[in-house]
């Protein structure tokens, strides 16, 4: 969260398409694993559940991602900007869509960590992870969608956020 900066806070729309291509796996990866994951506790099957939401945190969040963003932090380079820039909303989603994710199985550390996520421009918070909606798959192709380009191209934030 060190990578927020002070006055940051999330958007409410971002174009996929201009991101790095890191940051478009990412949230890809992301909407897969809320796919199976939703589908899993619709079937109650929990333990494959908890499988998929650890999977995605352990392997691809933290051991790719997280690893490959490294350099745009690295220091104030005026050529990572738009980058760095990019990393840190692709960041903000994940870790708000993860840790809602994450809440049933890991209800105490994941209400801690998300209290502390800055909030999105010009919406009001609610007060607790608990009282927030669990997370759902972004439907690519629909036309609902809250960012910029090509329908192939978007990606929700309102159906991820």
């Amino acid at each position: 969260m060190s990578k927020f900066d002070t006055d940051y806070t999330a958007p409410i729309n971002f174009n996929l398409e201009t991101m790095p291509f890191i940051c478009k796996w990412i949230l890809s990866v992301l909407n897969k694993a809320i796919s199976k994951a939703v589908s899993a506790l619709d079937s109650y099957e929990l333990s494959y559940a908890a499988s998929t939401v650890y999977s995605w945190w352990q392997y691809q969040f933290c051991d790719i991602f997280i690893e490959a963003i490294k350099p745009y932090f690295a220091g104030d380079d005026p050529a990572f900007a738009f980058e760095r820039s990019s990393a840190q909303d692709a960041l903000w989603v994940c870790l708000d869509n993860g840790l809602r994710l994450l809440h049933p199985f890991m209800p105490f550390v994941t209400e801690e960590l998300w209290q502390r996520l800055p909030p999105v421009r010009g919406h009001t918070r609610k007060e607790s992870i608990v009282t927030s909606e669990y997370p759902s798959a972004a439907d690519v192709s629909s036309k609902s969608i809250l960012a910029v380009g090509n329908d192939d191209d978007k990606f929700a934030t309102n159906n991820i956020v």
